[in-house]
């Protein structure tokens, strides 16, 4: 029995081997905070770590972290305790997420087997070609929470088999707990527990779909009034950075309906392109229009058929898709996870094709098969092209090194001329500051995608940033796009308080500057007392 199960398994071992050497061949060192939430993560783990609980360590005020949930910082925490220093610990999450993709991608295939039904060789197929994505592999390269995720995500769906059986209680269970660990890792885990819902609601019943959802909903329910609970400690113009979502989407969709509903279309358009582009990296303009004909027909296709054999994954993949059209912005990190699930449905309507064109006995029939076999060949030839392509030029860390440079020119101006006791702001640089050079830090900028006012900048007037800087304490700041985000508050605190702003180094796109303000400047920007 052993060895049968043992054969059974190597070969989706094997995959999930092959795909570590995947990212290992994408992979490249980086210092964590290189891409903002990377270094937040690390700031929280090394409170935890600490025994500060979850907190944004560094952060002036020992503010509550209310933004992301606590399955990875806590992970990351396990490793600070376990190897202290920043570069130990960024080296072990980053090895650690190419291994938990590369996990993603076996269990997926071990469900396309097991659950879908799917030949061994198809689903050893259609799993590597899911994970050899470019896309999806850049966010596993510095310590962010989606390998984890999808990690998670594929073990639920490699369950599924078992746990959807009547009378199959600890299987449910099982199934129930990694639900939990999913939404706690990631917010949108919840879309992962919808395809769940509905797919047990219309495999069993109503009563299984809440047995095993319950406990993730309670999870979501918990976390959530706990952060509102906690996001008063924050100061009211940092919470669009530090804050829950939760409030944060609301102030988007409720506080702000007309200018949501207003950018909705082009909103939709853009979260369509970026899901085409992972299918066809490399296509841009009509072209990639033009190539989602026939992958959105197979991915229909293949979406309908997983409703009868892995009915999870297409609902997951429509909530998915659903949360990102509510999203008020979407980047590549965002959508990358869909990636896996849209090649899938992409596959299994390609297979689905050839079987039933296989099987007819019209006379268009085999040639429709070779045009379909055609099809499908040249885009998985042209999907792996692209992602070679991309691996030799080493497209996936380029962006992080790039920052890497920026990062580390900053950090050493900072060594030069900021005292240790110094407050540092940055729009993004600012968890990466404090775990590389030790200072206390906060952002320097808002972030708020939409608002009524076309012309407000998304990251905050100059009163605001000005505010900001108040509260906190802030007397260093970066500029880390020159004079785009805080000129305008640089040049209305010097034209208020002459003297107050000091260029301390230019190493550009950044500068270093200085503030030397004291209660009477503020007073006279209207700002109140900040405690220092």
């Amino acid at each position: 029995m052993a060895e049968g199960a043992s054969r059974r398994w190597w070969p989706f071992l094997a995959l999930g081997l092959g795909l570590v050497g995947v990212g290992l061949s994408f992979w490249r060192p980086v210092p964590a905070g290189v891409w903002h939430d990377d270094g937040v993560y690390m700031v929280i783990g090394e409170a935890l770590s600490r025994g500060g609980g979850l907190r944004y360590g560094g952060v002036p005020g020992d503010l509550p972290a209310v933004k992301f949930p606590p399955l990875y910082p806590g992970l990351l925490g396990l490793l600070w305790a376990a190897l202290g220093s920043v570069g130990a610990v960024t080296l072990a999450a980053e090895l650690l997420n190419l291994l938990l993709l590369a996990a993603a991608g076996g269990l997926l295939a071990w469900a396309l087997h097991a659950g879908a039904g799917l030949r061994r060789r198809e689903a050893l197929a259609v799993g590597a070609l899911a994970f050899i994505s470019a896309d999806l592999w850049r966010p596993a390269l510095v310590p962010l929470s989606e390998p984890l995720f999808l990690a998670l995500a594929s073990a639920c769906l490699a369950l599924w088999p078992r746990a959807s059986r009547r009378g199959e209680v600890r299987w449910a269970f099982f199934l129930a707990v990694l639900l939990v660990a999913l939404v706690l890792t990631r917010t949108a885990g919840v879309a992962v527990v919808a395809g769940f819902a509905v797919a047990l609601a219309a495999r069993r019943s109503a009563r299984a779909a809440a047995a095993v959802t319950a406990a993730p909903l309670l999870a979501v329910a918990g976390w959530g009034a706990w952060a509102s609970s906690r996001a008063a400690a924050i100061p009211e113009g940092l919470r669009d950075v530090l804050g829950p979502y939760g409030g944060w989407l609301a102030g988007q969709l409720v506080g702000r309906p007309g200018a949501f509903l207003a950018g909705l279309p082009t909103h939709a358009n853009n979260v369509v392109g970026r899901v085409l582009a992972l299918l066809v990296p490399g296509l841009t303009g009509p072209w990639l229009w033009v190539a989602a004909i026939p992958l959105g027909a197979a991915a229909l296709a293949g979406g309908w058929s997983l409703a009868r054999r892995l009915a999870p994954l297409p609902w997951i993949a429509v909530a998915y898709l659903g949360m990102l059209l509510t999203w008020p912005f979407v980047d590549r990190r965002l959508v990358a996870p869909l990636h896996p699930w849209l090649v899938v449905a992409v596959a299994v309507g390609v297979l689905e094709g050839l079987g039933r064109l296989g099987a007819s006995s019209a006379p268009m029939a085999p040639r429709l098969r070779q045009a379909l076999v055609a099809v499908a060949l040249v885009w998985m030839v042209s999907f792996a092209s692209v992602t070679a392509s991309r691996t030799a030029r080493g497209w996936a860390v380029a962006p992080y090194q790039l920052r890497a440079g920026r990062l580390a020119a900053a950090v050493e101006v900072l060594e030069n001329t900021a005292p240790s006791t110094a407050v540092v702001g940055a729009p993004e640089f600012w968890a990466a500051l404090h775990l590389h050079g030790g200072w206390a830090a906060a952002p320097s900028a808002r972030f708020t995608p939409r608002s009524e006012d076309e012309a407000a900048p998304v990251w905050g007037t100059a009163e605001e940033q000005l505010s900001m800087w108040w509260e906190m304490g802030v007397d260093h700041v970066l500029l880390e796009q020159g004079g785009q985000i805080h000129g305008a508050a640089l040049d209305l605190l010097q034209a208020r308080c002459p003297g107050a702003v000091s260029v301390l180094a230019r190493m550009p796109p950044q500068v270093v500057v200085r503030l030397s303000w004291d209660e009477a400047c503020a007073a006279s920007l209207g700002l109140g007392r900040n405690g220092r």
